[in-house]
This record gives structure tokens, C-alpha cells and sequence, in this order.
């Protein structure tokens, strides 16, 4: 009886050893929901007194994929990439105030980024890790979309005139507990994105919480 309690305890502890192991890699799912802060730089030759300079989004989600690979035990190499809707004020976002805003119902900007960086977990040994990460990358203006009240939806595939790729710099603060994690993240426009023409110059910031779910593991 004692052999096979003492058999029956190396078989439990050899399963939670194994749990308590990091994977060498992981690939996995994210979303995230949260809101942006847009401001104009000074343009002479457009701007006016009582032009609208600073405004935000009414919110901001997206989806994506990304990539662990460990260094060792509590460093990581962390890559994303994503797809964001952003939902903001119909023309404050190319012009200085809203005097033709009347017309527009909504407007929808579809933007994507790619960023990487470094992952580092403070706890290993814990079923709940605490982790923080750090990432640049690019945030490319895919396209914009705005609803018309009598011609309907009109899609600027030209992006107003808008610089399409911008450099961004992020830091995340979050948990993870097995196959899930949850953080909070902090996202940084590192210039502005000009106008043809020199009409404006407009940088962007922004706060998400953010979920994701390990697909596939290896490595342990």
C-alpha cells in the first residue's frame, strides 16, 4: 500500500512539474477594445482661431495573432500582428473643425500594425504570472470609410491625403494564467503623419485592454 501511495505521489508531482514548465514557444489569438487621443500639429496655412485640434475616438477595437519565443525562463521575444477598426468624429480627423460634419453620419477608420519586442515575466513558478512587455512597430492607415446622409457609404482608399505608415512604440502591463492573458496597454505615436500638402500633421495615443488564448504550444 505505501508503494503505491509513494508511486501515486511521484505520478502527481511529476504532472505538476511539468504544468509549472514554460514553453519554449507559443503562438496565439488577441483582441482588444479601448480609445485613442488625436492631436494636430500647428499648420500655418489651414489653421484658424477656434480650430479643433485635439479630440478622440468613440472606441477602438481589434483582433490579431502573435508570437512568444522564450530567451530563457522570464525573457521572451513577443511579435503581433493586428487589425483595428477606429470610430471617430466624421471630419475632425482631416479638417479643422466639423462645418460639413452635418452631412456625414459616421466615420470608420481600418488601420493594421505590426510591432515586436521583449516579454518579461516576474513570477515563473506561479500558476498566475505577472508580465511586461515592451514593442515598436508600424501602425499602417489602411483605409477610411464614412457614411453619407444621401450618398451612403464612401470609402477613401486614398486616406485623405494621409501619411499610411507611421513608427509607434508600445508598453504592456498585464497577467497570465495558463493559456490566457490579460493586459493593459499604452500606445504611442513616435512622429507625426503629414498631409499632402502641408494642411496638418496629426499624431495619435492610446489605452487598450487587451485578451489573449494560446493556439499552439511547444517546447515544454
Amino acid at each position: 500500500m505505501r508503494i503505491i501511495i509513494l508511486l501515486f505521489g511521484s505520478i502527481v508531482f511529476s504532472f505538476s512539474a511539468m504544468a509549472q514548465q514554460t514553453p519554449r514557444w507559443e503562438v496565439g489569438m488577441q483582441g482588444d477594445f479601448g480609445r485613442d487621443w488625436y492631436h494636430k500639429e500647428a499648420a500655418p496655412q489651414g489653421s484658424y482661431e477656434g480650430s479643433i485640434i485635439d479630440f478622440s475616438s468613440s472606441r477602438s477595437w481589434g483582433a490579431g495573432f502573435y508570437f512568444e519565443r522564450s530567451l530563457n525562463a522570464q525573457w521572451f521575444v513577443l511579435g503581433q500582428v493586428s487589425y483595428a477598426q477606429k470610430k471617430v468624429p466624421p471630419q475632425l480627423f482631416h479638417e479643422y473643425n466639423q462645418t460639413a460634419a452635418q452631412h456625414y453620419l459616421s466615420e470608420l477608420h481600418h488601420r493594421g500594425a505590426v510591432d515586436a519586442g521583449l516579454r518579461w515575466y516576474a513570477n515563473t513558478q506561479s500558476k498566475f504570472r505577472l508580465l511586461v512587455d515592451g514593442k515598436v512597430g508600424a501602425n499602417v492607415f489602411m483605409s477610411a470609410v464614412r457614411q453619407e446622409s444621401t450618398r451612403g457609404k464612401i470609402v477613401h482608399s486614398n486616406v485623405f491625403g494621409c501619411q499610411r505608415v507611421a513608427p509607434v512604440a508600445s508598453v504592456s502591463l498585464g497577467i497570465k494564467w495558463s493559456r490566457f492573458t490579460i493586459s493593459a496597454e499604452y500606445r504611442d505615436d513616435l512622429s507625426v503623419s503629414k498631409r499632402v500638402g502641408g494642411m496638418s500633421e496629426i499624431s495619435g495615443r492610446g489605452v487598450f485592454g487587451k485578451v489573449g488564448f494560446a493556439l499552439f504550444r511547444a517546447g515544454m
